[in-house]
């Protein structure tokens, strides 16, 4: 029976691209009143580059997503050979407000007030401290923290999706095991991956109606839909077999 239903955040619940590239774009746009001759190619280039570079380090386990955060634009000024100052503090500091004030929920984010019967919480990688710009304040921005029971972040937890302890630690918050929770997420090899290793059942949020091809059986989520409403269909096919089977 399923008593639980965790959702991932970042292009699940709400558009974090569409923020990511209104704060990308207005950043690079005061970057270059501050420093003129350096070309919008040369900032694209060098911020693509040092993402990379942080992201490796994040997925070897070398350093947080905080770390990362607060690292980057002293990486992108000392690979644009910028001076390191207090426009390089303004424009980080900008980057995470304005990432933070484009974010905006999906429409159908609304099934987390639907979803009575069942516990409602979100697991998701990130920074857990007070900062603009972390989980954290996303589900507060968003008014999430009031529509969910439970919220599991990787920066509190020390491990990242797919890494299946993070998904085992929301469970033990919901007081529900693991086949008793159904997740949700818009990427296979972190939420599908490690919510079938935890072994969860997963659903594969498909908002750009990818094609999919499953090259191993974790990969492979257990329903997909295009429109988080859809999940009750999965519940209610859910509900039918287990009425069946006793």
């Amino acid at each position: 029976m399923i008593k639980a239903v965790f959702f991932d955040l970042d292009g699940t619940l709400c558009d974090s691209d569409t923020a990511w590239n209104i704060a990308q774009s207005e950043t690079f746009q005061r970057l270059r009143k501050h420093y003129p001759h350096v070309s919008g190619e040369a900032i694209t280039e060098a911020w693509t580059t040092i993402h990379q570079e942080l992201f490796q380090q994040l997925n070897a386990g070398k350093c947080s997503m905080a770390e990362v955060r607060d690292r980057r634009f002293g990486c992108l000024f000392k690979e644009l050979s910028l001076p390191i100052d207090s426009a390089m503090e303004e424009l980080s500091d900008f980057f995470c407000s304005r990432y933070l004030t484009s974010l905006y929920l999906y429409d159908d984010a609304t099934v987390l007030e639907e979803l009575h019967a069942y516990h409602a919480g979100i697991i998701t990688n990130g920074a857990h401290d007070a900062h603009t710009d972390s989980q954290l304040s996303k589900v507060r921005h968003l008014g999430l923290s009031e529509r969910i029971q439970s919220l599991t972040i990787s920066g509190e937890i020390g491990v990242r999706k797919p890494n299946l302890e993070i998904f085992k630690v929301a469970c033990e918050r919901a007081d529900v095991l693991p086949k008793e929770a159904v997740y949700v997420g818009d990427t296979i090899q972190n939420d599908i991956v490690g919510a079938n290793r935890a072994g969860m059942k997963s659903i594969f949020i498909n908002r750009k109606l990818e094609v999919l091809v499953s090259k191993t059986a974790d990969e492979q989520p257990d329903y997909t839909i295009s429109n988080l409403h859809d999940i009750f269909s999965y519940l209610v096919y859910k509900c039918e077999r287990e009425s069946a089977k006793s």
